[in-house]
């Protein structure tokens, strides 16, 4: 249980910082428009450094033996209830804030290239 959560304490951890600053209330947070769309840039690099992280703690928890298909779809389908479950925090917890299409978008964004990182440069470890 130990090795389990010191492999995914940074994801772990990250999840919950993304949670919170998610959930916030527009109000308490800092102005960020430095531009246009910074909001979707600032959705897909959180959800991009999420994905590698939990990606990280996959190989690390399999020793770098796990099945890249499994783990392809497991880290999706984490991803993926997170991406739809801020938008829900957004829309229904949250107040001055809204839940958007194009926020779910750029989260897949941020999956996706994570995903496609892990695909074309993982190697899995031989012999054992």
């Amino acid at each position: 249980m130990l090795r389990f959560l010191y492999n995914y304490s940074l994801s772990i951890l990250w999840g919950i910082l993304m949670l919170l600053l998610m959930g916030l209330p527009s109000t308490d947070l800092p102005d960020t428009n430095y531009f246009e769309g910074f909001d979707k840039l600032a959705h897909c690099g959180f959800f991009f450094v999420f994905a590698v992280l939990l990606l990280r703690g996959f190989i690390l928890q399999g020793k770098g033996r796990s099945s890249k298909i499994k783990t392809f779809l497991i880290v999706l389908f984490i991803t993926s209830f997170l991406a739809f479950g801020t938008e829900a925090i957004q829309l229904y917890f949250s107040a001055g804030r809204m839940a958007d299409w194009w926020d779910i978008f750029a989260d897949y964004m941020g999956i996706g290239m994570a995903l496609l990182a892990y695909l074309l440069l993982h190697q899995r470890k031989q012999g054992y």
